[in-house]
């Protein structure tokens, strides 16, 4: 009773599904950590807890998948023969995020010791992630296009113009420092990596200034528009599944957003 009571307190004075969910776990936790029987399994907790859910849960709006013409659209306004360090930075990391499906915090955490190029691809290595409890690890294979958006080029004339030797141990994106006596850029000396504040400003103003909206956008719409385009060419589900290293098939939907066509083609196949 004391807890159905503090979880409909909960409701009525935060109306957040997420204080909620915390403190139904904190409680859980605490007991089982005492020896003590968990009142959140009772038949009114959970019944008081399903309806605060109910009341207090909000639509969640999620960010715009990037799609190969935006990328594109990027490579040629970032990736030219001339651009700065800070352009290819910008376009490297949007290239090597879109084809390997990965977080913010996978991104940000390579360093030039995880990564291996071979003749037709590259290997960057995840030491961990927010699925691998036991911190394995997991590698993550990125094939050579024929394109100019070819990630495994770009990622490697970036590792070239910022001096990253094969053999550093250093996080390759990292912030810079503009040298007004050249005009050029290069990586700080101080092994860091980017923030994901500056990261998520870049990006966003890098897709401003090609048109978009940076509003319906953040940095996970790469990993959501690598995850698209893939469902789109139809990639096997165990290849995919393994690629975004996702442990649940629900999870790993929630990041593909069908196209108009593919919603439409159910109601055409019916056979009418």
């Amino acid at each position: 009773m004391t807890v159905s009571m503090y979880i409909i307190y909960l409701s009525e004075h935060f109306h957040s599904a997420s204080k909620i969910q915390e403190a139904v776990c904190s409680i859980t936790w605490a007991h089982s950590l005492a020896g003590y029987d968990d009142p959140c399994q009772s038949s009114l907790v959970k019944q008081c807890r399903e309806g605060a859910l109910r009341e207090t849960s909000k639509p969640v709006h999620k960010k715009e998948p990037i799609s190969p013409q935006h990328l594109n659209l990027l490579v040629e306004k970032y990736g030219k023969d001339f651009c700065t360090l800070a352009d290819l930075r910008l376009i490297s990391m949007c290239l090597i995020g879109y084809t390997g499906f990965l977080r913010f915090s996978e991104i940000a955490n390579i360093k030039r010791s995880h990564i291996e190029f071979f003749d037709e691809y590259l290997s960057i290595f995840i030491p961990k992630s927010k699925t691998d409890k036991f911190n394995e690890g997991s590698h993550v294979y990125i094939s050579k296009t024929q394109s100019k958006s070819c990630p495994v080029k770009m990622l490697s004339r970036y590792l070239k113009l910022a001096g990253i030797d094969s053999s550093s141990t250093e996080f390759i994106f990292r912030q810079v420092t503009l040298l007004k006596k050249t005009n050029s850029y290069m990586l700080r000396k101080c092994d860091k990596p980017l923030s994901y504040t500056r990261a998520r400003e870049i990006i966003l103003s890098a897709l401003e200034s090609i048109g978009l909206d940076q509003s319906k956008f953040g940095i996970h719409s790469l990993r959501s528009g690598g995850a698209t385009a893939a469902a789109a060419a139809g990639i096997n589900d165990r290849i995919f599944k393994k690629h975004g290293r996702w442990r649940s098939e629900k999870a790993k939907d929630g990041y593909v957003k069908e196209s108009l066509q593919e919603k439409l083609s159910v109601s055409k196949n019916l056979g009418i």
